[in-house]
């Protein structure tokens, strides 16, 4: 895989809309669109609206940095 491929598959998986109203909550990102949001992990990951291919982000409180899984 070349760098322009890697480079390609970030930016898809990279939030394309406002993830302020689930501070504190995981996500589960589709082509950047937010497809199930948890306050556990475990519980989204295993939620029957997310597949295997989808992106699982902690969206931060205020001042905080972001987790993706």
């Amino acid at each position: 895989m070349v760098v322009e491929e890697i480079q390609l598959e970030q930016q898809a998986m990279m939030p394309k809309e406002d993830l302020a109203p689930y501070a504190g909550q995981w996500v589960a990102l589709r082509e950047g669109r937010v497809v199930a949001n948890d306050l556990d992990a475990v519980a989204l990951r295993d939620s029957r609206a997310v597949s295997g291919d989808d992106t699982l982000i902690l969206v931060p409180a205020q001042g905080s940095e972001l987790l993706i899984l």
